[in-house]
C-alpha cells in the first residue's frame, strides 16, 4: 500500500510539473506570436488617413456624464480614451477594427470589423461582423456578433446571436431564452443561468449552474456548489458533471450518457493524453523566437549591434542594471494601477516592459554568437548570424530543468541592462558626469551628446 501511494503521489507530482511547464511554454509561444505580429504590423500596416471619431451634433453629443463619439469609417483605428463613450448609431455601417479603452461602448448599427476593447459598460444591439474581445464591468449582447466572443467581466448578458464560439470569464453569466451561440461555449463564473441554444459543446466551471434550453453537443460541468436542471433542458450529447453531490437527471433531458464524478476540495486529477505536446510547444516557441528575432534585428541592426557590444564592454554594469529594472518595474506598474487615471498608461508601460523582457535574449544571443564566431567588437558585420547561433544555444541551455530557468533569468538581466544603457533611453547618460571645461562650467550636458 505504501509503495502504491508513493507511486501515485509521484505520478501526480510529475503531472503537475508537466502542466506547469506546458502552460509556461504556451505563454511563451503566445507572446512570441504577439511580438511577431507587432513587428510585421510595423512593416505592413499603413498609417490611417484621417480621424475616426467626430463630434455628434456636428457629430458629438455632450452630457453632464460623458461625451459620446460617433464612429465614422476608417481602418485600423487605435484609440485610447478613458472617459469617452463610443457609438455606432442605428442604421449606420462602419468598416473599422476598433481598439479602445473607454467608459462605454454601444453598437446600435453595424460595425464591420473586430473589437478589442476595455470599458465599463458595453452593449451590442446592432451587428459586429467579426470578433468581439472585451474586458469590462458589464457586457450585454442583444444583437448579433458574427464570429467569436471573448469576454472577461463582472456581469454578462446574452439575449442575441453569436455566430462563432463564446469564451467568458465573469462573476455572473445570464443566457435568456432568445440567446443563440452557433459554436462551442466555455464559461468560468460564480453563477450561470442558461436558457437558450448552443450549437456546439459546452464546458462550464461554476459555483452554481441553473441549466435550461438546448445544447446540441456534449456538456461538461464542474461545480463546487450545485446544479439545477430545468424542465426545458435538452442536451443532445453526453452530460459529464463534477460536484459535491449527485443529482437526478431525467431521460428526456439528456439523449446521451450521463456521467457523475464526486469531487471534494483539494482533489487532484490530472491526465495527460498527449505527452509530446510540451516538446512540440517548445519547438514552436523556438521557431517564433527565431522569426521575431530576425525581424527585430533586421529592422534595428545598428541598435542591436551596439546593445550587444555594451554586454561585451560593460558586463557587470549590464547585469546590475537589468536586475534592478527587473525587480523595480513591477512595483512601478502596481503604482500605476493604484491611481485609476493612470491605468491606460499602465497597460502601455506593461506591454513595453514585457516586450523588453522578451527581446532581451536577442541582444545576449548576438553577444554570445559574436564570441563564438570571433566577431566581438566588429561593428561592420550583420548581427543576424550571431543572433541565430546564440539563440539556438540559449534555447538549448534554458531547456534544462531548473538550471535552465535560472540561466534564462540571468540572460534577461544582461540583455535588459544593456538595452537600458543605450543613449536613446537617456538612463545611462543621466548618471554620467558632465564634461567640465576650464572655467568650471559644463559644455555638454548628460544625454545630449552623440549616440553610441
Amino acid at each position: 500500500m505504501n509503495a502504491r501511494r508513493i507511486r501515485e503521489e509521484r505520478r501526480v507530482a510529475v503531472a503537475v510539473a508537466r502542466e506547469s511547464s506546458m502552460r509556461s511554454v504556451a505563454i511563451r509561444v503566445a507572446f512570441g506570436l504577439l511580438v511577431v505580429a507587432v513587428a510585421l504590423g510595423i512593416l505592413l500596416t499603413p498609417v490611417p488617413a484621417g480621424a475616426v471619431d467626430t463630434d455628434a451634433g456636428n457629430a458629438a453629443k455632450s452630457t453632464a456624464a460623458r461625451t459620446v463619439h460617433v464612429l465614422t469609417p476608417g481602418h485600423g483605428n487605435i484609440d485610447i480614451k478613458q472617459t469617452e463613450c463610443y457609438l455606432v448609431p442605428e442604421g449606420d455601417t462602419v468598416e473599422v477594427d476598433l481598439y479602445t479603452w473607454a467608459e462605454c461602448l454601444e453598437i446600435e448599427g453595424t460595425l464591420d470589423g473586430d473589437i478589442i476593447a476595455g470599458f465599463q459598460e458595453g452593449k451590442v444591439s446592432g451587428v459586429v461582423t467579426q470578433d468581439l474581445n472585451a474586458v469590462c464591468q458589464t457586457m450585454r449582447i442583444t444583437g448579433e456578433v458574427g464570429d467569436d466572443v471573448r469576454v472577461a467581466c463582472e456581469m454578462f448578458y446574452l439575449d442575441g446571436h453569436i455566430g462563432g464560439d463564446l469564451i467568458v470569464a465573469c462573476k455572473d453569466v445570464y443566457f435568456s431564452d432568445t440567446a443563440v451561440v452557433d459554436g462551442d461555449v466555455i464559461i468560468a463564473s460564480a453563477t450561470v443561468n442558461f436558457d437558450g441554444y448552443i450549437g456546439g459543446r459546452a464546458r462550464i466551471y461554476t459555483g452554481f449552474a441553473d441549466l435550461s434550453g438546448t445544447i446540441e453537443g456534449n456538456t461538461e460541468v464542474t461545480t463546487d456548489g450545485g446544479i439545477r436542471l430545468g424542465p426545458d433542458l435538452h442536451i443532445m450529447g453526453d452530460l459529464f458533471y463534477e460536484g459535491p453531490m449527485e443529482i437526478v437527471v431525467s431521460g428526456s433531458a439528456v439523449e446521451g450518457e450521463v456521467t457523475y464524478k464526486r469531487v471534494v476540495k483539494d482533489d487532484v486529477d490530472i491526465d495527460f493524453n498527449f505527452p509530446g505536446v510540451g516538446l512540440f510547444l517548445q519547438f514552436i516557441g523556438f521557431i517564433m523566437a527565431l522569426v521575431a528575432g530576425t525581424i527585430i534585428v533586421a529592422l534595428t541592426s545598428d541598435h542591436a549591434r551596439k546593445t550587444a557590444e555594451i554586454i561585451r564592454t560593460k558586463p557587470l554594469k549590464s547585469l546590475g542594471i537589468g536586475f534592478v529594472a527587473y525587480i523595480c518595474m513591477p512595483l512601478v506598474l502596481l503604482l500605476l494601477l493604484v491611481f485609476i487615471l493612470t491605468i491606460p498608461l499602465m497597460f502601455v508601460v506593461g506591454l513595453a516592459y514585457a516586450i523588453a523582457l522578451y527581446i532581451a535574449k536577442f541582444y545576449f544571443s548576438i553577444w554570445l554568437g559574436n564570441m563564438i564566431l570571433g566577431r566581438g567588437g566588429k561593428m561592420d558585420v550583420s548581427p543576424i548570424p550571431s543572433m541565430l547561433l546564440g539563440l539556438t544555444i540559449v534555447y538549448l541551455v534554458t531547456a534544462i530543468p531548473f538550471v535552465g530557468t535560472l540561466v534564462g533569468i540571468v540572460i534577461i538581466f544582461f540583455g535588459l541592462g544593456a538595452l537600458l544603457q543605450r543613449k536613446e533611453t537617456k538612463l545611462d547618460a543621466a548618471f554620467e558626469p558632465a564634461p567640465v571645461v576650464s572655467n568650471g562650467l559644463p559644455n555638454e550636458f548628460p544625454g545630449t551628446g552623440s549616440g553610441e
